[in-house]
């Protein structure tokens, strides 16, 4: 793992494999994945992927900018719990 932020994401050889990163804090749940792109989905609540529902999307270009970029990104959109 690299530090690329306040979330530990796997380097971009990881993405560019095909292969899925999930990750978690508080209330806010997260999962990224490579295609042509990589996409990230995320989702407020107790529940995994699989029964998660109001899941939103965003792509990001596969480079290494990108991921400081979703970095950026997910940190914008997760709300802490008070």
């Amino acid at each position: 793992m690299l530090k690329y932020g306040m979330w530990d994401l796997p380097g971009l050889d990881f993405f560019q494999c095909r292969n899925v990163f999930k990750g978690s804090k508080d209330n806010f749940r997260f999962a990224a994945f490579g295609e042509d792109d990589i996409k990230v989905l995320y989702w407020f609540g107790d529940v995994c992927l699989e029964c998660a529902e109001n899941i939103e999307e965003k792509h990001f270009e596969t480079s290494e900018q990108s991921l400081y970029d979703i970095n950026e990104f997910l940190s914008s959109v997760y709300k802490p719990e008070n």
